[in-house]
């Protein structure tokens, strides 16, 4: 059976209405992800942007250091070992002494700065210590050298304030 015109026409049009529909879709498809897709280079081009700008700048700082290394040229003697039980160092004597050894040994973070510490403690001291080891041991951040000297120094105020108390009941 042969098409007449009209079925023809009708066919035509269809065709061109789907094709109208399926290019529109796919328009809309492809602009979304070269939205998508522009957002993305974006923002990656503006954070390699920020890190070129922040290597810059560490360059210039480092051509203001010194040539040689401050440790090669300056000895620090290890730091004593601090037990807590005798007198024979002050601890405000002792973190100072810690913290020159660090510097000269290129130790710089306040972590790496608590684990040279931790390595000078020893008993009874270490065993207040025991959260900071505990850290250590499971690779956690063990915190600030502030904080970590403040502990040390309260831990020293609590030990002097009881043998102040036994001396004070010791004497009536």
């Amino acid at each position: 059976m042969p098409w007449d015109e009209t079925e023809i026409q009708m066919l035509q049009n269809v065709h061109q209405g789907t094709s109208l529909l399926l290019k529109n879709y796919i328009n809309q498809v492809l602009n979304k992800a070269i939205n998508h897709y522009n957002g993305t280079l974006t923002t990656a081009y503006n954070r390699i942007v920020t890190l070129e700008a922040k290597v810059t700048c560490l360059q210039k700082e480092l051509t203001r250091l010194p040539e040689e290394n401050i440790a090669s040229k300056t000895k620090v003697p290890e730091p004593p070992k601090l037990t807590g039980s005798e007198n024979k160092i002050h601890l405000h004597d002792w973190l100072s002494q810690i913290a020159l050894y660090c510097l000269v040994s290129g130790i710089m973070s306040d972590d790496q700065k608590i684990v040279c510490a931790l390595t000078h403690l020893y008993t009874p001291t270490s065993t207040y210590m025991k959260l900071y080891y505990d850290k250590v041991q499971v690779g956690l951040s063990v915190g600030s050298w502030g904080d970590f000297a403040q502990e040390l120094k309260n831990i020293y105020r609590h030990r002097d304030n009881k043998e102040e108390a036994k001396k004070k009941l010791t004497v009536l």
